[in-house]
């Protein structure tokens, strides 16, 4: 699931027997809703592209980019495919991408777009369906001008980028948990186009047999809530299984961080739970939302808040399919209105709506936008925090669905009716705090004439309404 720069939400179709080429879009209603939203089809991936776990980012033209994929279709075999392509929303097409030069797979790969906008791929194996992969360190960026050709990044990293998560930091470098080489930790320094070391975690949340790991969470403040998927042998009976660890990246602005534990994942009714390769997503009152499985990749799946002022974990409801679900096929996507929108690969879906409120120096502030607005017609807003102290939703390695861009979002002061504005060249999709940046935004034709609110929104979080006049 992508949240789309106009508010709505686009969610691949993905049935147990493999993948599509089909996407389906998510629109709320008129009050914003999206329990109450609508769904239709948009057009399909390019013929003999169908991809189930893959890279995936909204880049900053509004667009979205789906790369390489560890299945294609209904073939059970993994080919870890290079195939790419690119959906524009306003068009309704697909075009395809070619891969970066010399990489003939890519497979399951972690993605990110750094602060400047620019998107950045991992190759999480080179010859991945031989008998002897090659275990791939290799990274590349597309060219954010023409969004078709590929330059080569990162050097010295520690250990092979399968498996792995990548955060976006306040400090706009990308931090990892090594899988390959626990417990060691890196960060990537865009300027530079390499690897450090980012320190030792303090016990590993890395499923050493497996090479598995839970999702990784940036909060507001800058900390990184890292999930565990295990440390030892998995058993039928899970009798045997140390607790999962989870941990704590504590960022320093200027300088690599510290880590410290966080709280283990609870056994529940006697069995130990984990969460390999499971979601999570922030909540706009700073704490995270995690599920979690036993065994990895067991059923049921109970859900647990992450209380980032206590340093604990506190099990929450959980949704009607959770007794049938493990964490693998599931995903969580943060919404405009506060909201986490959870699928579990069936066909229903679940709204969690979380309490508290979030701190007013996480919003972002308006500091320039136009007192009228035409539908059609499209104009700059500036200020800062536009896109969030954190990046959204996360998972374990191959799904990234991150939500740190700016929405503006227009509310009918008569009729109460909620439009969301398409917002596209974004200047900076950084998390750090007070940063000030910029973006279009494109009123629909259709909003309401009159006397209207408009606010930002990044991760659930809306500025202070300003007034604004509908033509």
């Amino acid at each position: 699931m992508l949240l789309q720069s106009n508010g709505t939400v686009l969610v691949h179709d993905e049935p147990g027997s493999g993948a599509t080429t089909q996407w389906w879009r998510l629109t709320p209603n008129a009050d914003g809703s999206y329990i109450d939203g609508t769904w239709s089809a948009v057009a399909s991936m390019p013929a003999g592209y169908a991809p189930l776990y893959f890279a995936s980012a909204i880049l900053p033209n509004g667009s979205m980019i789906v790369e390489g994929g560890e299945y294609n279709g209904t073939d059970p075999n993994g080919v870890w495919t290079n195939q790419g392509a690119i959906y524009n929303p306003v068009t309704n097409t697909w075009r395809s991408v070619a891969p970066p030069s010399g990489w003939t797979n890519i497979g399951d790969a972690q993605s990110d777009v750094l602060a400047n906008g620019t998107f950045m791929l991992a190759q999480a194996c080179g010859n991945c369906t031989s008998s002897s992969p090659i275990a791939s360190t290799s990274e590349a960026l597309l060219n954010p001008v023409n969004f078709t050709s590929w330059t080569s990044t990162g050097t010295n990293k520690a250990d092979p980028n399968d498996e792995e998560g990548w955060n976006l930091e306040p400090s706009n470098q990308l931090l990892t948990v090594d899988v390959g080489n626990t417990p060691n930790t890196e960060l990537f320094t865009p300027s530079k186009g390499a690897w450090s070391s980012a320190g030792n975690t303090t016990t590993s949340p890395v499923n050493a047999p497996a090479y598995e790991i839970g999702p990784q969470i940036v909060m507001p403040g800058g900390n990184t809530f890292v999930v565990g998927a295990g440390t030892s042998a998995e058993t039928s009976t899970c009798t045997v299984k140390t607790p999962a660890t989870t941990a704590l990246y504590h960022y320093s602005a200027g300088t690599a961080g510290t880590w410290s534990a966080g709280p283990n994942i609870p056994a529940l009714g006697g069995v130990q739970y984990d969460s390999a390769d499971g979601p999570a997503s922030i909540l706009p009152n700073g704490n995270v939302l995690i599920d979690v499985s036993p065994c990895l990749y067991l059923a049921p799946t109970h859900f647990l808040v992450y209380n980032a002022s206590k340093n604990t974990l506190g099990q929450v409801a959980d949704p009607p399919n959770a007794p049938n679900d493990s964490t693998y096929y599931t995903r969580m996507l943060a919404l405009p209105t506060g909201q986490v929108l959870f699928d579990d690969g069936s066909n229903q879906m679940e709204v969690y709506t979380p309490g508290g409120s979030p701190l007013k120096a996480w919003a972002p502030s308006i500091t320039s936008s136009p007192a009228t607005v035409t539908p059609s017609d499209t104009y700059s807003l500036s200020g800062t925090q536009l896109a969030g102290l954190s990046q959204g939703a996360a998972y374990g390695d191959d799904v990234q669905d991150n939500t740190n861009f700016p929405l503006v979002r227009i509310t009918n002061t008569a009729s109460g009716t909620v439009t969301y504005a398409r917002t596209s060249h974004w200047s900076s999709v950084s998390i750090q705090s007070g940063v000030s940046s910029s973006t279009n935004f494109t009123v629909p034709a259709g909003t309401p004439a009159g006397s209207s609110t408009l606010v930002a929104v990044a991760n659930g979080i809306p500025s202070q309404p300003v007034a604004v006049t509908v033509g």
